[in-house]
């Protein structure tokens, strides 16, 4: 069995080939298409096959996408989707195309994978659970806030640049939010029952936006930023109507608790709930040493904030992606290789959810193969790798509501 690049004359016959692996109606046809077609920044290197006597029998397909962890930028690689033909599953395709996908990402400098996937699956190639899934419960019962300043329009393809900056900008610290293009094609819901409302400040300018999606029982509400409490309030208004006008007593939004909008629904008496979405967003971290390093800026972001400001201390972590000791003196870091007097030991299924936030080192102290050294190590890892709010987007964005 070959692996290989995709060439531009297979890629009808791949979509079918997804197409028959999925059931009817999954977005990973949309996605593919959607990517190969329109985004910039594809190659053909990023869609890669498993050919089998001279015949394409498996496909996975890469989005090479920066994401950030706090103010950190991180090379990253995210697999949307994998699959094998129906009549070669079972027969090792699947596991060689994970395995080459794996060793693309480490010969192109990505630091962190991420999918969404079955999690008694993707664990034996290193994946672990690392995004945690948000809903926010808006009764059509609650009280609007009443906003007026602000005012509301459908998208439109020029809308594009705002819309790339809102989200920047609202999403400037979340963990694991993608970057995104301010192309209209990056803007275009793949669903065609979905629409993208922005809303206008009092001097003109675009302050955020909603993209809601009517279902049979609620109305699903797959993203919404503001960049300010009016936008907020207007956006949270518009929702209410929304259900009045498609008679539906609830809106469901994806929407990580820490940001402006949902603090807004929260104190307006919407119910916010995180789960761990069964384990199903995954993580994997493919360099431990330069993931560190790329991550120095967020790690003294946190430091500076932290009773560790003024102190000198270091920390050995050692992974099945590589080893590295993480230095701290007045709230500087460094990255090297070098000893510390505290240390850990972290399996893949530790690793991913420690970096990610999915998890805090309290939790994970007791899986397995997780051993710790010294008596600042508990502490440190708490300040340098605290739990929060990890949130795909992307995953929402093309997942079912």
């Amino acid at each position: 069995m070959r692996m290989r690049a995709a060439r531009p004359d297979e890629y009808q016959q791949i979509l079918e080939l997804i197409a028959r692996a999925f059931p009817p109606g999954d977005p990973a046809v949309g996605l593919v298409a959607t990517t190969v077609h329109n985004d910039p920044r594809f190659h053909p290197e990023l869609l890669r096959v498993a050919e089998r006597d001279g015949r394409i029998v498996g496909v996975v397909h890469l989005i090479d996408r920066p994401v950030r962890i706090g103010v950190a930028q991180i090379p990253c690689a995210m697999i949307a989707p994998l699959a094998t033909a129906p009549e070669h599953q079972g027969s090792g395709v699947g596991s060689a195309l994970m395995r080459d996908a794996l060793d693309w990402m480490r010969a192109h400098g990505k630091l962190l994978s991420m999918l969404w996937g079955h999690p008694w699956l993707y664990p034996r190639y290193g994946y672990a659970p690392g995004i945690k899934r948000y809903c926010i419960s808006v009764p059509a019962t609650l009280r609007p806030y009443g906003e007026t300043a602000y005012t509301l329009r459908p998208a439109t393809p020029s809308d594009a640049c705002a819309l790339a900056e809102v989200y920047h900008t609202a999403t400037a610290t979340t963990t694991l939010a993608e970057t995104r293009s301010d192309q209209p094609w990056e803007w275009r819901a793949p669903d065609p029952a979905t629409t993208t409302e922005v809303v206008i400040d009092p001097a003109g300018a675009l302050r955020g936006y909603l993209r809601s999606t009517p279902r049979a029982d609620h109305l699903y509400v797959g993203e919404v930023m503001a960049l300010d409490l009016g936008a907020a309030r207007a956006l949270f208004d518009r929702l209410l109507q929304l259900l009045r006008q498609h008679g539906l007593a609830e809106a469901r939004v994806n929407s990580p608790p820490d940001l402006l909008w949902s603090r807004v629904a929260w104190a307006q008496g919407a119910q916010v709930c995180t789960g761990n979405g069964n384990g199903a967003g995954m993580v994997r971290v493919i360099d431990t040493p330069a993931l560190l390093r790329a991550l120095q800026p967020e790690l003294e972001r946190r430091v500076r904030r932290s009773e560790w400001v003024a102190r000198r201390s270091a920390v050995r972590i050692e992974t099945p992606a590589g080893r590295a000791t993480v230095r701290l003196e007045h709230g500087m870091i460094a990255i090297d290789d070098g000893r510390a007097g505290n240390a850990i030991t972290l399996p893949f299924h530790a690793l991913g959810p420690l970096i990610s936030g999915y998890q805090s080192i309290v939790d994970l102290q007791a899986a397995t193969g997780v051993y710790i050294d010294g008596a600042d190590t508990l502490r440190l890892l708490e300040v340098l790798f605290p739990e929060g709010y990890p949130h795909w987007a992307f995953a929402a964005y093309y997942g079912e509501g």
